[in-house]
């Protein structure tokens, strides 16, 4: 079992299929542009649009009234935010997620029910969506399990790996982007958990923290503190 399941992977058909319809003009959308930090939609707004991701990072999270928070997806290039218009009029709800881009992104604003009426007709379109969206729900389903199978330590040096990659970070020292409080959120640890993590990791030579970034400096050494949650490395 991959050890973090945070990045959703883009669906070759549905990003194909909506390059398509936007080139062509067939369904209304508009562009927006993000700062790293600003927010696509809040939780309890009255989402009418779906977002497709051309640059950047999107994140999903939740948030309590006490302030803590959990990262539930993180959204690469190609991949597809929102979808209330999939649910029935009379039975719509505002979104209970805030989207938040991680770095500066491109997202194109589909227009809810001129996507909707399309996915209804086409029938590979539908199905690519289906597909896409079980293997968001495969990915939380992961994350909770490990969450109550493996220690954070184990946990966090596995998040630095997927990090890494997902940045494209491979080689030493590779730089992650991201405060403690910010890996605190992906994991939905309190961020004291990170903070002990970072320490022990910085004492075993796997990672050094450099300003506003940690470093890994010793990818062996990281794979070793998540070797049994990284399978194959």
């Amino acid at each position: 079992m991959k050890a973090i399941n945070l990045f959703v992977k883009p669906n070759p058909v549905l990003k194909s299929t909506v390059e398509g319809l936007v080139a062509a003009g067939t369904i209304r959308h508009s562009p927006i542009e993000l700062a790293g930090g600003d927010y696509l939609f809040r939780e309890g707004d009255d989402t009418r649009c779906t977002y497709f991701l051309t640059k950047g990072m999107v994140k999903l999270s939740s948030e309590s009234a006490e302030g803590y928070a959990k990262t539930i997806l993180i959204h690469k290039p190609g991949t597809l935010i929102g979808f209330q218009m999939l649910q029935e009029q009379a039975d719509r709800k505002p979104s209970i997620l805030n989207g938040r881009a991680l770095t500066k992104s491109t997202v194109i604003a589909l227009d809810g029910r001129d996507f909707s009426e399309f996915l209804a007709t086409h029938g590979e379109a539908c199905y690519a969506m289906a597909q896409y969206l079980f293997s968001m729900l495969s990915l939380q389903t992961s994350e909770a399990v490990n969450a109550s199978m493996y220690s954070v330590l184990e946990r966090f040096a596995a998040l630095l790996l997927t990090l890494a990659q997902e940045l494209g970070a491979t080689q030493e020292p590779a730089l992650i982007p991201f405060s403690n409080a910010e890996l605190a959120e992906m994991l939905g640890v309190h961020v004291n958990s990170i903070t002990n993590a970072v320490s022990a990791l910085r004492r075993s030579g796997c990672i050094d923290r450099q300003r506003s970034y940690l470093a890994i400096i010793d990818f062996a050494k990281l794979r070793h503190a998540a070797e049994s949650l990284m399978p194959g490395e």
